[in-house]
């Protein structure tokens, strides 16, 4: 991901920011042919051989993109990366069709193929606004939903190369892929949610920060198996390669969230959350351009005015208009003047008003019901049981189970 480049007041041909974009996932194509060139099946040389020429072609061109002296140079390179990668493209569904249907024979899972097809097209959606000369925005639910996603298949495939023996590693891996998962699902909640609300969230915001933590640790996991891997401190089939790949784009997401959460990449408008057809990301420009420099590692989100209106739960005062004894009994209130009160709005004379008389047994019937009311208002209500004392000062959040830290807080 790309990072600011401190010549201060040097005019620079081409935004730095887009041509390390750029060059990065030049860097990823490229080691995705790699991979796949040595997972095929020696069997199916035709596709080794194809593997190996987009391994090549991909390498040409970042050997290109070292070298860019104009915009227009930088035109022309992402006019010819896109005929590469619509080419690459069209082969990493070609594998994943065949591995959906068992007529490949390799040890590489349809969801391995999968993972490649969608950052392909991720990249593909990157350089077509890079062509037409626009600025990329974000929406930031769908960018949280596809890097998550792309985390929790790195534990997967992790998993599923890890000798069965590395019974404590595994356990590791099992624990961040449930974690990633789980927040997979809210992320996509989260874009559901966005379709019909304006996303300014607090919530929202928690989340990115859980998302970055857990990203932080995985990221520091992947680090660890890339050492072990060199030391050969870890039995696996994982190459060294793949482990470091994996941790260069936990560390890209890092930073995109990072770049979300200072406001440097752009916000798309909420109408197009529920149409946008592509994910694509490039942040502004112009923000670089009046700052020196931007460190990300030890920054922390300021605290937000909360946007919630104070709710006025006192109502206005209830004043029955009869009595409940005089309900039961059918009696009528009466005011100083000596008339009966109907309403609030209408009093008539006492002597107008013919009462029908009322049998005994429908006063006795009335006198019980009142009694049991009366009684059963006098019950005293039984006293709660004192809280229990808590040990130690709480913190802000109290999760249970074993929360390794504040939700929303970096772990020191």
């Amino acid at each position: 991901m790309p990072r600011h480049s401190n010549n201060k007041g040097k005019v620079l041909p081409v935004p730095p920011l887009d041509m390390e974009e750029v060059k990065f996932w030049l860097q990823i194509m490229e080691e995705h042919a790699l991979f796949i060139k040595t997972g095929l099946p020696c069997d199916k040389p035709d596709l080794i051989e194809e593997a190996a020429a987009f391994e090549r072609e991909l390498k040409a061109l970042r050997v290109r993109a070292e070298k860019l002296s104009s915009e227009k140079k930088f035109a022309e390179l992402i006019a010819d990366i896109l005929c590469s990668l619509k080419e690459f493209l069209r082969y990493k569904r070609l594998l994943l069709g065949l591995s959906l249907t068992n007529k490949l024979g390799s040890a590489l899972p349809p969801l391995f193929f999968d993972h490649l097809v969608r950052e392909a097209e991720y990249f593909m959606a990157i350089l077509e606004k890079l062509r037409a000369g626009k600025k990329l925005s974000v929406v930031k639910a769908r960018e949280a939903d596809f890097w998550l996603r792309i985390m929790a298949d790195h534990t997967k495939f992790i998993g599923a190369r890890l000798d069965p023996t590395e019974r404590s590693l595994l356990g590791v891996v099992c624990e961040f892929s449930t974690e990633f998962d789980d927040l997979t699902m809210q992320g996509r909640n989260y874009v559901g949610f966005f379709e019909h609300q304006a996303p300014e969230l607090p919530a929202f915001g928690r989340f990115l920060q859980d998302s970055r933590s857990a990203t932080a640790r995985l990221r520091d996991f992947k680090q660890a198996a890339y050492d072990m891997i060199t030391k050969n401190r870890m039995l696996s089939t994982i190459p060294a390669l793949m482990a470091d790949h994996v941790r260069r784009e936990a560390d890209h997401f890092l930073l995109i969230l990072a770049m979300i959460e200072k406001c440097v990449i752009k916000e798309e408008s909420p109408t197009k959350y529920t149409h946008a057809e592509n994910i694509g990301m490039v942040v502004d420009n112009e923000f670089f351009a009046e700052s020196e420099s931007i460190v990300f590692d030890d920054w922390v989100e300021p605290e937000r005015e909360s946007s919630e209106k104070a709710i006025d739960n006192t109502g206005p005062e209830y004043k029955p208009e009869k009595s409940r004894k005089q309900i039961i009994t059918g009696q009528t209130a009466s005011d100083d003047s000596g008339s009966a009160v109907v309403d609030d709005t209408v009093a008539i004379p006492v002597d107008t008003i013919v009462f029908e008389p009322v049998s005994q047994e429908a006063v006795a019937v009335d006198t019980a019901i009142e009694t049991k009311l009366i009684a059963a208002e006098q019950v005293t209500p039984a006293a709660k049981p004192p809280a229990p004392a808590q040990d130690g000062k709480q913190g802000k959040y109290k999760w249970g189970g074993k929360w390794p830290r504040q939700l929303g807080k970096m772990k020191n």
